[in-house]
């Protein structure tokens, strides 16, 4: 006889990158520094000790592993083929599903299972247990969608849930507050049921003792844990019962040893998972072969709810209400309620079906953890934040606004005429007027209150677009407002920022178009700026693939250094990493590829310029450039091409670890 030990860790992060100053970025977390902590070690444990165990890894994190850190990858599909993992499905962008409805919760989890099959080779039908964000239960807004036989596994069989949630609010007998007052010991709790209306979805419970005393440090999680897995193996024992199950289930940076969860976790986990292996009346299993030999217990009622501390200690409520309809969150929900109209306003227009995608996919991760607000203490805690929408929260939804700016875009591409146009307007909704230009290569669109960069540049031509400059869905830290230089890390550079002056306001001086040539001239008025009076021309002429821009500097600023972010396809990025993209040199010319586009600069003729060392090499889903003068006019051209011919590029290099945390 022995107890059967399901060990599930969550690892949730956004497309994070390396080099923030208020927390670790994704080198660290990943345990890449060989410090004895991060996700790395926590899958190093359970090979050396031969533990089974069962893993989420969010879309967001998956893609942001496969630009920064692929070998990481390598570790997880090794485990896989041995056979210790099993993998748990969630969304791609860790939205709170009961507030959307099903087409977008449908594309979350496609895109969570598309992501499982590219990177990790898994089979999506093979992803059958689930991991609704931030264990939010709605059985009547997410059974359907999670059930739909369209999804690329088939529809899900299992969901993981906090034990608590199999008791209502008004039990008599033992209603859930009373459960999380006292905690009494149920076999029930341990349990598989199938969820009363829920299309034959069953319910793995999360036992709430073990979730707060793994990986055990003092001697109350000890006694916590042992007298929780004795207590099920006495049941079994007296019972005859071979149908409990005990699972512990959380965070992946808990026993990781990352942030605030305490840098002790890898030791106090690597002490507990050789206790199991010592222990032979204990055996850690994976969920989905599990209960694949266990009969159901019955059916149960689970009415909408979450883990204890979100629903009352973080305020959020049961169903999260309080938080998704707070007051202070409104503009947010706003502003993705905008966006998501206006890309299927333009849709139903005719838009171009690639770059849809692409502001589809800025629709999913612009709700991440969806109205998040701080809770007053615990590792995500802040007293001082308490009870606010969380910065790096309001900065994710704010940005949403950006898919519409894709699907301007999109539309372009199909309603494009001969001649090139210019306009001057508002396309992102964030009380800033952007400069527009487009012809039938491109669609451009210039800040003029951000240092005048391009930050969003697209090619329309051929059978399907692409962006080629801005990666809108990487991570942008706690900086909300939109087009604004980042500076640390400096993860969005768009193209033309110019160094040291990325953050000046220009104005729009003039501007000319007719049937052949677009030109608008945008002049420095930054006060106390050395680049003050500077002038940029951009000019977009009919047919062209490439945007010049003609810069005339003020007297004084004798020298000048220009940067460039470039993201060829960077839908293709985001889904296949960094092996996707190769480098472009050719005399006078550099850029970079994925697939058949390419994106580059050059000089114009007779400017003079020499290529620079960036700040830095990457960024998240792009790479940069760095071009300088020391005259006092010149020109540059940034543009695409299409049908590179594998000669004429090579391989981007990978950073080392160094490299890639600064």
């Amino acid at each position: 006889m022995y107890t059967s030990l399901a060990l599930v860790h969550h690892a949730n992060q956004y497309l994070i990158t390396n080099g923030y100053d208020n927390r670790e970025g994704l080198h660290a977390l990943l345990g890449a520094s060989g410090n004895g902590s991060g996700l790395a070690q926590v899958l190093n444990l359970h090979a050396r000790y031969k533990l089974p165990f069962n893993l989420h890894i969010s879309g967001t994190l998956l893609e942001a592993i496969a630009w920064h850190e692929p070998s990481f990858l390598k570790q997880v599909r090794t485990l896989l083929e041995s056979g210790l993992v099993d993998l748990v499905g969630s969304c791609y962008g860790q939205n709170i599903m009961r507030f959307f409805g099903p087409e977008y919760n449908r594309k979350q989890l496609n895109e969570e299972l598309r992501l499982y099959q590219v990177h990790l080779g898994i089979d999506p039908v093979k992803v059958k247990t689930f991991w609704p964000p931030e264990r939010v239960w709605d059985t009547r807004r997410m059974a359907a969608v999670l059930r739909d036989d369209g999804l690329l596994n088939g529809g899900y069989r299992y969901v993981i849930l906090d034990d608590r949630l199999l008791l209502s609010p008004d039990d008599p007998l033992l209603p859930r507050h009373e459960y999380d007052e006292k905690q009494p010991w149920s076999a029930d709790l341990h349990r598989i049921w199938q969820i009363e209306g829920g299309r034959g979805l069953l319910v793995f419970p999360i036992g709430t003792r073990l979730r707060r005393s793994i990986p055990p440090g003092r001697q109350d999680d000890w006694m916590a844990v042992r007298s929780e897995l004795e207590a099920l193996l006495v049941q079994a024992a007296d019972q005859g019962e071979r149908n409990l199950l005990a699972v512990y289930a959380d965070d992946m940076e808990k026993v990781s040893g990352i942030g605030e969860w305490g840098r002790e976790g890898p030791q106090r986990f690597e002490a507990f998972l050789d206790w199991l292996s010592q222990n032979q009346w204990v055996r850690a299993v994976k969920l989905t072969e599990w209960a694949a030999q266990t009969k159901v217990a019955g059916t149960c009622k689970i009415e909408t709810g979450t883990f204890e501390e979100l629903a009352n200690h973080f305020d959020a409520g049961e169903g999260y209400e309080r938080w998704y309809l707070a007051p202070d969150w409104a503009p947010y929900r706003w502003y993705f309620q905008w966006a998501e109209n206006r890309v299927r306003e333009l849709v139903a227009q005719d838009a171009d079906e690639a770059l849809i995608a692409l502001a589809d996919k800025q629709l999913l991760v612009g709700n991440w953890e969806t109205a998040w607000h701080t809770p007053p203490r615990g590792p995500h805690g802040d007293p001082e934040r308490h009870g606010r929408a969380s910065p790096w929260a309001r900065a994710l939804t704010s940005h949403s606004r950006q898919a519409a700016v894709t699907a301007e875009a999109a539309h372009w591409m199909r309603h494009k005429g001969t001649a090139p146009e210019i306009e001057i307007r508002d396309i992102d909704q964030d009380g800033e007027q952007e400069l527009i230009l487009k012809n039938q290569e491109l669609f451009v669109v210039v800040t003029p209150g951000w240092g005048a960069r391009v930050v969003a540049m697209f090619s329309v031509s051929g059978e399907q677009g692409a962006m080629v400059v801005g990666n809108p869905c990487d991570d942008w830290n706690w900086l909300e407002e939109m087009n604004r230089y980042m500076d640390v890390p400096r993860n969005h550079p768009g193209a033309f920022a110019d160094v040291g002056f990325e953050h000046d306001r220009y104005t729009v001086e003039c501007q000319r178009r007719d049937s052949e040539v677009v030109v608008a001239r945008l002049r420095n008025v930054e006060e106390g700026s050395a680049a003050r009076g500077l002038t940029k021309e951009f000019i977009l002429e009919a047919r062209r693939p490439w945007l010049a821009i003609r810069y005339s500097l003020p007297p004084g600023l004798r020298r000048l250094a220009t940067e460039f972010g470039l993201s060829p396809d960077y839908l293709n990025l985001l889904r296949s990493g960094s092996q996707a993209l190769q480098a472009i040199r050719r005399p006078g010319l550099r850029g970079f590829a994925s697939d058949e586009l390419g994106v580059w600069v050059r000089g114009g003729r007779g400017s003079d310029l020499r290529w620079q060392r960036p700040f830095q090499k990457f960024f998240g889903h792009g790479c940069m450039l760095r071009l300088a003068s020391t005259r006092p006019e010149f020109e540059i051209h940034l543009g695409v091409s299409r049908g590179l011919a594998p000669a004429r590029s090579s391989p981007v290099a990978r950073r080392t670890p160094a490299e890639a945390a600064v």
